[in-house]
């Protein structure tokens, strides 16, 4: 690929780097031969999955049943048959089981949060027909997508799918077929431009077994409709990349998000990155109505990323802006129903983002440290966020004023101090596959000025899983 370091440094916080080494097992689906008839297609058909198992826990001094503990065990089957004239087929079952691990203690059992309320997920993800050449992808079916506001989520056995149809073209270049190594997407692409379009009408959760035509917000929806483009060269010693999207979320918003990178060598074992993003959502249709009200939908956010890297290391300073627009949604917050901190804004952390938390802004370093040859990757994170309206009640709640928690009074000002790290380690030495990691954080969200103790509430997330991808 021409840009080969402005794609390295795209996952820098330890969110990305959660999210890189749950896309493994999916990286198995090689592309697949082309096939002289259809008996030959069937039989060049590649498996490939994963196995493994997961635990978290969630510990909040703010709430009554303050610690929440989840285990599971599962993984996922994937098959993809080889091309026939163009025309191939795809394949693949999801599961996770908590084993009741926690089910004697109710209080404390957040087994949901891994496989649903019901401790049982299992669902057949992907059923997709697929077209290809060098030029242009094209899935109708279940499928995976990657894109800024709605992707795959990779925190569970489970990561969100969508029914539809999607494509990628290659309008300058073509494509050296990694874009089938897994959910479609732009930032496999390796045209010079590229351009992706995707219609979907109903979407797998990571909490469900069903694919349902809600969202988060609402019961019913009509999906989305996303375009996007990315245009990636290089002038004199600068690899550069634009790329820009355009989502409506029928009947609740419409957003552009935009973003620049670039890097450049300083010297033979160096390189000066940059990164700069834009979002700006408005209305779609009637309006945003989460518990039956209607609110109107006016939402931006500017970002920026400078750092360096020195080979395999890189450090950055990172900030986003969100400003405030009194009487909108969260005064001035994003709806966004099918991305939830993934990564995609420069300040999301594990548990903390601007996609919830509305107006302010936020600022801190994040990094990237290999060690032991490689195998042992470290990527931690400090975030400071000022929060123009906070609360500590449930971000997923939008049934009180303005789409805030229901019962929960937001108050100025609110400073949360995040510590976010993770660590990957590669034991493809035992055992060629096999790989261990751990995303943790610890958050301070503080308002001396409030009693309430969600206002002042220390809270510590663990994820630890242990897979095997074949």
């Amino acid at each position: 690929m021409k840009l080969k370091n402005t794609q390295k440094i795209r996952s820098s916080c330890s969110k990305a780097a959660f999210f890189v080494a749950g896309m493994l097992p999916l990286a198995g689906l090689a592309m697949p031969a082309h096939a002289q008839s259809l008996q030959d297609a069937l039989r060049q058909t590649t498996i490939s999955g994963q196995a493994g198992v997961y635990d978290f826990t969630y510990a909040n001094a703010g709430h009554s049943g303050n610690t929440k503990n989840a285990f599971a065990v599962g993984g996922n089957l994937n098959l993809h048959t080889g091309a026939f004239e163009g025309f191939s087929v795809g394949l693949g079952g999801y599961t996770g089981q908590s084993l009741g691990l926690y089910s004697r203690n109710p209080a404390h059992d957040g087994s949901s949060e891994l496989t649903s309320h019901t401790h049982s997920e299992q669902s057949l993800r992907e059923a997709f027909l697929q077209y290809e050449n060098r030029y242009l992808e094209v899935r109708g079916g279940r499928q995976f997508i990657n894109t800024p506001f709605a992707n795959m989520d990779l925190y569970t056995f489970n990561p969100r799918a969508f029914m539809g149809f999607a494509g990628v073209a290659n309008i300058i270049g073509g494509n050296n077929g990694a874009a089938d190594a897994g959910p479609l997407s732009l930032n496999t692409d390796t045209a010079t431009l590229s351009v992706m379009a995707a219609r979907m009408f109903n979407y797998n959760s990571r909490y469900s077994s069903d694919f349902v035509s809600g969202d988060r917000y609402l019961t019913h929806t009509n999906g989305f409709i996303t375009f996007g483009g990315k245009f990636e060269n290089h002038y004199q010693n600068v690899d550069y990349t634009l790329q820009g999207w355009y989502y409506n979320f029928y009947g609740q918003a419409q957003m552009f998000y935009g973003q620049a990178d670039f890097v450049t060598p300083m010297n033979a074992n160096s390189n000066l990155f940059g990164s700069a993003q834009i979002v700006s959502e408005g209305n779609s249709g009637s309006g945003f109505t989460p518990a039956g009200v209607a609110y109107k939908v006016d939402a931006h956010v500017y970002g920026g990323k400078l750092g360096m890297s020195f080979g395999d290391d890189k450090v950055a300073v990172i900030g986003d802006y969100v400003p405030s627009s009194y009487g909108a949604f969260h005064h001035g917050g994003m709806v966004h129903p099918y991305n939830d901190q993934s990564g995609t804004l420069f300040t999301d952390t594990m548990q903390n983002g601007f996609e919830n938390l509305g107006p302010g802004y936020a600022y801190g370093i994040t990094g990237t440290i290999k060690v032991l040859n490689g195998k042992l990757e470290i990527d931690p994170t400090y975030v400071e966020y000022n929060v123009d309206y906070g609360f500590g009640g449930s971000s997923y709640n939008y049934g009180g004023g303005y789409g805030f928690p229901t019962g929960v009074t937001p108050v100025h000002n609110e400073s949360i101090h995040v510590i976010d790290a993770g660590f990957t380690y590669n034991l493809s030495d035992v055992l060629k596959g096999l790989s261990v990691a751990w995303d943790t954080d610890a958050a301070f969200a503080q308002n001396s000025a409030q009693s309430n103790v969600h206002y002042d509430n220390p809270y510590f997330s663990s994820r630890f899983y242990l897979k095997y991808a074949f």
